[in-house]
């Protein structure tokens, strides 16, 4: 086990070349967001309106992978949340690793410097790590410790032991975070209120594992005075947890504060044709997503549009005889077939209302094994960059996200002008 704390540096600190410039008048270019704290703290909706909120979590949900020898980076963490408008933060580190079981577990918390907003933001899959790979493919179901309309649950067991890995240090420093205490057990005494506003967020295992959290969170009595706290949960490439029992008692079940955050404000945003919210494939067995989705698909135009609706149509007609099996309704499937030319035409991010729309379970593992590297690698390739795969790994990456989510006009995450 791991645990640092590193602080974050003033806006001065990171600029000390540079006097304040500006987009537009009255607006500075550094920090990204200058009322990033405010904006924490309204709580106006979710997503928020602005598109500030989605970016940030994305951003820091990325920078969630830096590190070396496979051991995070909290500093660097700590920096980005100081480019994005929340300076002299504190940023807890919280690491576990066991080869044996699959288990690399990293958990960062970024607390304000008034200490009212805390941000949890796990990291995701390594790609250079083969246990943190190994852990996606640990599908065997593990029991969730929660009750959910008085049922307990199987869940992805990967996801699950990775987040109970770090879980009882991550509650015991939000517990400090609730009395007023800083995140980092090395400061003593407390500051104003305590926390007022939580966030949960991350990408691909990052995001399953932040999921996983927020359902603990939110209908375990033992942690209503942090659930209280809990504004929303922002995921990004998302893997399905658990199958449509799961999914089910996470949109009915109320929480705490009587409403039903698993359902309202658990947001899962989709880049294009990401491959990892489609796992795992049916043939492991049936998931389901919960929370309200979010699909961001590339601008296409004549051919390349017909191509992606012919493309998508043909895999719901393959996929219809094995739905008819394993119970998923005719009429679903038949509408989402209906749909796919207008899908095919969209651009930019989508909220999928209907509930025969969302991205669906891959059907075979020929989606994993062949169609997801093919697209790989033709997006290396200029003359079959364009080719309509099914799914890809390429849509996965996190930059793909926090480019996407980029408000616009907004500066980069280094300050820049876009």
């Amino acid at each position: 086990m791991r645990d640092t704390t590193e602080h974050g540096p003033t806006f001065a600190e990171l600029r000390p070349f540079k006097e304040p410039t500006y987009v537009e008048p009255g607006r500075p270019n550094f920090p990204v967001y200058p009322d990033l704290p405010s904006r924490l703290l309204d709580d106006r909706g979710h997503p928020d309106p602005d598109g500030v909120l989605p970016h940030v979590f994305a951003t820091l949900s990325a920078y969630a992978y830096a590190g070396f020898d496979q051991r995070g980076d909290a500093q660097t963490l700590a920096m980005m949340a100081t480019r994005l408008g929340l300076d002299e933060n504190r940023c807890r580190l919280i690491e576990q690793r066991v080869d044996a079981l699959y288990i690399a577990s990293a958990a960062y918390l970024v607390q304000d410097k008034d200490r009212r907003v805390a941000i949890l933001c796990y990291r995701g899959t390594q790609p250079e790590d083969i246990i943190s790979i190994l852990t996606d493919a640990d599908v065997h179901p593990d029991t969730l410790r929660v009750d959910l309309d008085g049922v307990r649950h199987p869940v992805h067991a990967g996801f699950y032991r990775n987040m109970r890995a770090t879980r009882y240090l991550v509650l015991e420093a939000l517990g400090r975070a609730v009395r007023g205490e800083s995140v980092d057990p090395r400061e003593e005494g407390t500051r104003g209120g305590g926390l007022e506003a939580l966030y949960i967020t991350g990408h691909s295992l990052g995001a399953a594992m932040a999921a996983l959290m927020a359902v603990t969170l939110v209908h375990e009595p033992r942690y209503a005075s942090i659930a209280r706290c809990l504004r929303a949960v922002y995921t990004f490439g998302q893997p399905m947890l658990g199958g449509p029992e799961l999914a089910g008692a996470c949109e009915r079940a109320t929480d705490v504060t009587g409403g039903n955050l698993l359902r309202d404000r658990l947001l899962r945003y989709i880049h294009d044709r990401d491959i990892v919210p489609a796992l795992p494939p049916r043939p492991v067995g049936p998931y389901a997503a919960f929370g309200r989705e979010f699909h961001y698909r590339r601008p296409r135009e004549g051919m390349d549009a017909m191509f992606a609706a012919a493309a998508d149509a043909a895999a719901e007609a393959v996929s219809f005889p094995g739905d008819l099996l394993s119970g998923v309704s005719p009429v679903h499937r038949l509408r989402r077939l209906a749909a796919t030319p207008r899908r095919a035409r969209e651009h930019g991010w989508v909220e999928r209302r209907d509930p025969a729309l969302p991205y669906a379970q891959m059907e075979s593992l020929a989606g994993l094994a062949v169609v997801a590297p093919l697209a790989f690698f033709a997006a290396r390739l200029a003359l079959t960059r364009s080719i309509p795969f099914k799914y890809s790994f390429e849509d996965h990456g996190p930059g793909n996200y926090v480019n996407a989510l980029a408000p616009r006009r907004v500066l980069s995450e280094f300050g820049d002008v876009r």
